[in-house]
């Protein structure tokens, strides 16, 4: 199995126009991140995002983590624990970091934090590797 960065990926690829094209970058040797504007489009219930959006950003993260360590893998598992309900218009940022790697599993934790520092969501997911990129791809 190949994964191929084709660019119309929904949360990160430039070629679609109904996607959220974020820009996932390193954050350290062992980390991703990502910034999002909360907006009106993404909203769930009342004045607030919908979860799924936290959980899809959050399942973009495990990928790209897996891609900045030189692999190809795919979600396997992800749980999602929101702490606050993320008001439209905010910004947020979005992390992941490598927490463990073995047996031909990354275990990555994602994070999502206000812009004043408040942890609005975190994750745990588990990647399969299922290939070893011959060069690593850089940020």
């Amino acid at each position: 199995m190949e994964l191929a960065k084709d660019n119309r990926c929904f949360v990160c690829g430039e070629e679609n126009r109904n996607g959220l094209k974020l820009q996932i970058l390193r954050d350290g040797d062992r980390g991703v991140m990502t910034k999002f504007i909360a907006n009106d489009r993404y909203r769930g219930w009342s004045k607030y995002l919908h979860g799924g959006v936290v959980s899809l950003i959050f399942d973009e993260l495990l990928g790209w983590n897996a891609v900045y360590l030189g692999y190809d893998a795919v979600t396997a598992r992800m749980e999602v624990r929101y702490r606050r309900p993320i008001p439209l218009g905010s910004r947020v940022i979005f992390k992941g970091i490598l927490e463990k790697e073995a047996k031909g599993v990354l275990e990555i934790k994602t994070t999502a934090y206000l812009e004043d520092g408040t942890l609005a969501a975190e994750g745990r997911g588990k990647m399969v590797i299922v290939n070893r990129k011959e060069n690593e791809i850089s940020p």
